[in-house]
This record gives C-alpha cells, sequence and structure tokens, in this order.
C-alpha cells in the first residue's frame, strides 16, 4: 500500500496542476477579479491530445412513440454505456417494457439485446437501469414477474442475458442499487425493508457475474442508508453513510467485510459531520464537513483514523459558505465558496504536497450581475477537466425553481486565464447543462439569442466557442445529454422537434 501510494502521489505531481506557471507570475490584481471575455487565445494545448474533428451528428434511430410532457421527462435511452466496442442502453417505455439495447450507430445495428414484458400490477420502480461494464460482462438491474428486481448480466447476446442471482427469493424485490466497479471487483447496496421485529438496514453486496460469487459482504447496520457522496482511490471505495449511532460520517470498504468499516466519526455520536464532495488526490480524499463551531471546513483522509484529519476552516462561525470541491487538475483542486454578503462566488487553487498539505490561494471572485438583487446567490451546477484547463457552470438562482442566469466559464488557475465563455447554458429548472469532455475541448448545450439548448463546443477560448449545430430548427432545443464515447463515435440524447428524445451518434474523424 505505501509503495503504490507513492508511486500515485508522484504521477500526481509530474502532472502539476496545468495553466501557466510559475505562480509567482500571477499578480495580485489578477487574483481578486475575473477578466471579461476576452478574444485572445490562452496558448495553444492541444498537441498534447489527439484531436477528433467532429463531424454531422444525425438520428441513430427512432425507437420511442411520441409522449406528451416536456422532452426531459422521457421516455428516452438512458444509462448509455460503451462496452465492447458498442454502446449498450436501456429503453424503458411507458406502457411498461423494459429493454437493453444496443448500437454500432447504424439503424440497422441498432437492435434490442433483451425484452422485459410489462408488470402486472403496481411495481416501482420498475426501469431497467445502473447498466455497469466489468471485463467482459454487463451489469444491470430489472424488475420481472418471476424474481422481483434484481441483478442481471449479460455478454451482449440474448442467449447470454441472464439472472445473476435472486437475493430477495420469488417475486420479492432486492433491489440492487449504486452498483461500482472498485478495482476489478463489482459492489452494490440493496436496502432490507423493516419487518415488524426488525428495522430496515443497508447491506454491501459484490458480484463477479455467477450465483455463488454473488455474496453479501457486510450488513451496514439498522436504519442505515447512504448518501450520495463517494468516490474511488485505488481499490477502495469511500463513501458517506447515515446511520443512528455516528449521524452522516465518512466510509469505506475495499470488497471485504474486514476492510468495510466507519473511517471517523468526525462529530462523535449521532451528530453528522456530512462529508461532501468527496474528490481523489494522489492517495487521498478530500472532502468538505459542517461543524457547529467552525461551520466548513475541509479535511483529508488517507483512510485511517489517524489519517483522518481537518486542512482547514473555510468558513468561521455556523454561517455556511456553501463550499464546493472541483477537479482535481493533477495535485491540484480548486474551491469556490459563495459569500452571502456580497452574493459572489470565490474561486480557489488547492495546491496538495505529498504529505497531504493544502497551499490556497484566491483565484478569481466571479462577478454576479444580479449581486443588488435578493436571492441571487451564485452556485456550481457541474464541471469537467479538459485540456489540464477547469470548464465550470454557474448559476445565479432567484426566488423560484429556475436560475436567473447560467453561465460556462474556464480557469488555467490563473485570474488572466478565468474567463466566462458562453451565456446562457439551461435555465429550465428540470434540466441543467451537462459538460463533456472531447479531448482539450467540452461538448455542452447552450443557446443564444435565435436558438434554444443545441449543441455548442468550446476550447477555452471565447473565439473558440461556438454552435457545433442546430439539432432542433426555429428556435426549439434539442436538449442534448447523456454524451458517450466509443471509439470515434459519440453518443448522446436529444430532440429534433420531430422526434422525441431518441439516440443520436456525432462522428469524430481522425
Amino acid at each position: 500500500m505505501r509503495k503504490w501510494r507513492g508511486m500515485a502521489l508522484a504521477c500526481s505531481l509530474a502532472l502539476g496542476c496545468g495553466g501557466p506557471l510559475p505562480e509567482e507570475d500571477v499578480q495580485e490584481g489578477e487574483r481578486s477579479q475575473a477578466s471579461a471575455p476576452s478574444e485572445q487565445g490562452e496558448g495553444e494545448l492541444g498537441a498534447m491530445w489527439e484531436r477528433a474533428e467532429p463531424g454531422t451528428a444525425r438520428l441513430v434511430k427512432d425507437i420511442f412513440p411520441p409522449v406528451l410532457g416536456p422532452p426531459w421527462f422521457g421516455p428516452f435511452p438512458e444509462s448509455l454505456t460503451a462496452f465492447r466496442g458498442k454502446l449498450y442502453f436501456a429503453a424503458n417505455f411507458e406502457d411498461g417494457r423494459r429493454e437493453l439495447w444496443k448500437s454500432d450507430g447504424t439503424s440497422v445495428g441498432t437492435v434490442p439485446v433483451k425484452k422485459f414484458p410489462p408488470l402486472s400490477g403496481f411495481s416501482f420502480p420498475n426501469s431497467l437501469t445502473e447498466l455497469t461494464p466489468r471485463g467482459s460482462r454487463l451489469f444491470f438491474v430489472v424488475s420481472d414477474e418471476e424474481h422481483g428486481r434484481e441483478l442481471w448480466v449479460s455478454d451482449g447476446s440474448t442467449g447470454g442475458t441472464r439472472l445473476v442471482k435472486d437475493i430477495a427469493p420469488g417475486s420479492a424485490d432486492a433491489s440492487p442499487f449504486n452498483l461500482k466497479l472498485v478495482g476489478d471487483t463489482l459492489l452494490f447496496l440493496r436496502v432490507v425493508p423493516a419487518t415488524p421485529s426488525t428495522p430496515e438496514r443497508t447491506e454491501l453486496w459484490k458480484s463477479d457475474g455467477t450465483e455463488a460469487g454473488t455474496v453479501r459482504v457486510k450488513d451496514l447496520g439498522p436504519e442505515s442508508s447512504l448518501i450520495f457522496s463517494q468516490t474511488i482511490v485505488g481499490d477502495t471505495l469511500f463513501f458517506v453513510l447515515s446511520d443512528p449511532e455516528h449521524g452522516s460520517e465518512l466510509w469505506k470498504t475495499d470488497g471485504t467485510e474486514a476492510g468495510t468499516g466507519l473511517v471517523r466519526d468526525i462529530r462523535p455520536g449521532a451528530d453528522s459531520s456530512f462529508p461532501f464532495h468527496l474528490t481523489a488526490v494522489g492517495p487521498y480524499v478530500f472532502f468538505t464537513v459542517t461543524t457547529e463551531t467552525n461551520g466548513s471546513e475541509l479535511w483529508r483522509s488517507d483512510g485511517t483514523p489517524a489519517g483522518t484529519v481537518r486542512v482547514e476552516t473555510l468558513s468561521p462561525g455556523p454561517e455556511s459558505f456553501n463550499p464546493r470541491l472541483l477537479g482535481p487538475i493533477g495535485n491540484c483542486l480548486y474551491l469556490t465558496l459563495s459569500d452571502p454578503s456580497d452574493h459572489r462566488l470565490r474561486l480557489y487553487k488547492l495546491k496538495v504536497d505529498e504529505a497531504g498539505g493544502v497551499s490556497r490561494r484566491l483565484v478569481s471572485t466571479l462577478p454576479n450581475p444580479f449581486a443588488d438583487q435578493p436571492d441571487s446567490d451564485p452556485f456550481i451546477t457541474t464541471f469537467t477537466v479538459a485540456g489540464r484547463k477547469l470548464f465550470f457552470a454557474m448559476a445565479i438562482s432567484s426566488s423560484g425553481p429556475a436560475p436567473r442566469d447560467a453561465q460556462l466559464w474556464v480557469t488555467d488557475g490563473t485570474g488572466s486565464g478565468t474567463r466566462l465563455l458562453h451565456q446562457p447554458l439551461s435555465l429550465f429548472d428540470e434540466f441543467g447543462t451537462t459538460l463533456h469532455t472531447l479531448d482539450d475541448r467540452v461538448l455542452f448545450s447552450g443557446a443564444d439569442d435565435t436558438r434554444g439548448l443545441e449543441l455548442w463546443v468550446s476550447d477555452g477560448t471565447v473565439a473558440g466557442t461556438r454552435l457545433l449545430q442546430e439539432l432542433a430548427p426555429g428556435g426549439a432545443s434539442s436538449f442534448p445529454q447523456a454524451f458517450t464515447r466509443v471509439g470515434t463515435k459519440l453518443f448522446f440524447v436529444a430532440n429534433d422537434a420531430v422526434h422525441d428524445g431518441e439516440l443520436w451518434m456525432l462522428p469524430l474523424n481522425r
């Protein structure tokens, strides 16, 4: 373990944080205020990556019948996954049919692998979900009449698609969820319902795709529940679990009973520290917690109680500054803090040394044109790393569910290299813009004065941020989402105003 940690951190330090160096070249003024949008580039970083020029996106196949209602309600291809050189996805129809499909990017090569007929009576949820590859096997979860909701596996053929194990015998639901490949081990959780004599509990399981090799790893305790913040460091999954004895705290598992348990009860007893934004950097996991006396704090863990320590206090007192960890890029993290006194978001760069220590400096204070209005707090909705730069979406809240504004930003870790690239992104409260790393560029759904949400691309410069293709003409939105690359094909889901949410493919020409 020590050898792996040393190698991992050495690689991380070798990669560095990206962006112009040395840091001493950054002037103090650049650290306090973001630069305005500029047509000037940042230097060509694309030579480090093999670029693939996008062709013309096209509809792969019209699979779903038209439906009424917003396009993000579906049905549409779900759980898009690359497996054995093809795209696999779930098709869950309004009439209750659930089907596993595969596609090679052509209409004739887009076919169902396995069909599950509608269930009689009410069953929720009954959709086919959680497609997760492990070597030559693709795991997923689905319900059928005989077995209830259970774990299934496929080799990509109809005959090779089968139930793994009837964990909850008969038609009862085991309802596996949170499938994760950790090293070579497929882990998942299931909730055991309460009975008149026993409380509800969460169990950790693992599977190698055989009935005998699908076994319970550990009972995580009565009234335990997963909090969805987790990350993988090497062969260890760090996650947040809530239980009556410890509250919501940091846990870990390596897929064995002995290696599964609470890392540290940061707020001892039933009080919760609420670890959030778990992010791996080398051999460490960084995360934020909330304490009664110090408010928001940054913590670090190597997976041991003694090695789980506070790095620094982020906001003094009980008032939270809504911390968000972004990245990593090499041995660096980014941190955003929103200040309720001026409604602005501050972007910091955190550099991690070999001992896990962190040096923090302010990169930029992002402008907020609505700062003088109530309920106008900025927050990060999503981010991705491309070309050793951090691309992130920032939204400005409102008194209603939809944001006032949504913007695409990029940073290389300097004030001069932190810039607004495009606005608006999605202003819908039920559909958020997603960012997909193409190479040193990102794809995203953006809008402008004449078009709705369409397919855009950015290389991190204002001049290189442009509409890639308008799929729904006439000002309608195509809502591109769920980008998944398979070789030289990029699959995604979109609505072209003729077809509802369907599978599209963007060829990538080398």
